[in-house]
């Protein structure tokens, strides 16, 4: 019997691997993902000298140059800082700092994109959404000095707000507003939040002194503000003495009132219903006399 002769598994192999056709890769990419993104950058490129500069840099920001070289990726480089900078120098010459921050940012302009922060932080000292990025995005940076900068800048925000809150209250014992915006700058200052309170306490403490409904409600208010839970708790009880001594005159409503204020849902809801069914049974005594005065007077009449 002839014998076949068996060939070694490495020599098919071999053999096997010759009938099928090889693949190209550059840079670890296929040959058609190569030809897609060399394609994409072409397309960016274009756009830009047709001016259509948003879609060349949304086309070159998804190239994949990776699989293009070095080469390709300093060219995709190089067209996103261009048209970054144009489109944020757009932006800020209109005014829209935000968005021209967001442009340079994108296209990897730190220095642009830095001055454009603080830019918009100093044209916008008031608001502490500017103020608060642009403190977020140094310390990002780590950027000690401009967010001290920054930081100086809230802190003299309380202060303003503090000196809005003296007028406010002198006017109508009423600050909380002021005091709360104060607040929410102590927050991006990093300190002062000791004098906000202060300032709480001692408002409380000024309307204390009255036995007022609103006076009473506010000092709560107050107390609450600078964290005061015992003070806050000691005015309550008095508010609900104050509506005790106003049952008893049988001054009800003012009485409920202080319950509220109290925070004795019970009694308030107790008195409303007494003052209820007395205000029902007075209606229905005034309904029984006027019917009574009416037959008197038809009688009179002889009807």
């Amino acid at each position: 019997m002839r014998m076949r002769k068996i060939l070694p598994v490495y020599v098919l192999s071999c053999c096997l691997a010759g009938l099928v056709a090889p693949t190209a890769f550059a840079d670890g990419c296929p040959d058609n993902e190569i030809a897609a993104e060399t394609l994409k950058l072409k397309k960016a490129e274009a756009s830009e000298k047709a001016g259509k500069l948003k879609e060349a840099f949304s086309s070159a920001k998804t190239v994949a140059w990776e699989c293009l070289g070095n080469d390709a990726g300093k060219r995709r480089e190089a067209l996103m800082k261009r048209v970054g900078r144009t489109l944020g120098d757009q932006e800020e010459k209109q005014g829209r700092l935000k968005e021209a921050f967001d442009w340079y940012q994108a296209a990897g302009l730190e220095a642009d994109a830095d001055r454009v922060m603080l830019k918009r932080a100093n044209a916008k000292s008031d608001d502490t959404n500017a103020v608060g990025n642009a403190i977020g995005h140094f310390k990002h940076r780590n950027n000690e000095a401009r967010v001290k900068e920054l930081r100086g800048l809230a802190s003299r925000n309380v202060d303003k707000w503090l000196a809005a809150e003296d007028k406010a209250f002198a006017a109508r014992k009423d600050s909380r507003d002021e005091l709360g915006k104060a607040r929410d700058w102590v927050y991006y200052a990093g300190s002062g939040s000791g004098k906000v309170f202060e300032r709480a306490e001692k408002r409380g403490d000024t309307l204390v002194a009255d036995d007022a409904r609103r006076s009473i409600e506010n000092a709560i208010a107050y107390y609450e503000f600078a964290e005061k839970p015992q003070k806050a708790r000691s005015v309550r009880d008095r508010a609900r003495k104050l509506g005790d001594e106003h049952a008893r005159k049988g001054e009800n409503k003012l009485a409920v009132e202080f319950y509220q204020i109290a925070g004795d849902s019970s009694k308030a809801e107790a008195l409303e219903k007494k003052s209820e069914a007395e205000k029902q049974k007075s209606e229905s005594a005034r309904q029984d006399k006027f019917k009574q005065d009416q037959q008197s007077l038809e009688k009179e009449l002889g009807l």
